[in-house]
This record gives structure tokens, C-alpha cells and sequence, in this order.
């Protein structure tokens, strides 16, 4: 079985996490500052690899919301998971 490759998207991984935050309850200017702020964590770490696999940008990005916001980080890394 082999998965199927696609291109990172900067502003797909902004909407998902903004979209989280907004999950969450948080005003719309935290949620887009704690989405950008995390996505441009990600990006500075992609730049310099050639190939990356979605688990490893899901990691980057949980490992910086973490430090931003614990429920955002919760429902980012149990996106997809009944609860």
C-alpha cells in the first residue's frame, strides 16, 4: 500500500489550527494569531528538508501549540478521533 503524496499547504495547516482554536471558544483574533504563529513554526521547519511526511508536521505543529494553547493542541492532535 503506497500513500498518496501531496504538497504541503501553509494555509490549509493555518485553517485547520484556526479552526481548532475557534473550536475551543477563542476569539477570533487569539485563533488567528495562535494559527499563524504555529504555521510559521512549521514553515521555518519544512524549508530546509526536501521530503517530510504529514506525521512530522503534525508533530512540529502539536509541539508549538502546545506552548501556545493546551486545549488547541488537544483537539489538533486528536483531530479525526472520536472523543
Amino acid at each position: 500500500m503506497t500513500k498518496k503524496a501531496y504538497i504541503y499547504s501553509s494555509k490549509d495547516l493555518e485553517r485547520t489550527i484556526f479552526a481548532d482554536a475557534r473550536a475551543v471558544g477563542l476569539a477570533e483574533k487569539w485563533a488567528e494569531t495562535i494559527a499563524k504563529t504555529a504555521t510559521k513554526h512549521v514553515d521555518n521547519w519544512v524549508k530546509n528538508r526536501g521530503i517530510v511526511t504529514e506525521a512530522d508536521i503534525r508533530r512540529i505543529a502539536l509541539q508549538k501549540l502546545e506552548t501556545l494553547n493546551a486545549d488547541v493542541a488537544y483537539i489538533y492532535k486528536n483531530r479525526g478521533k472520536i472523543l
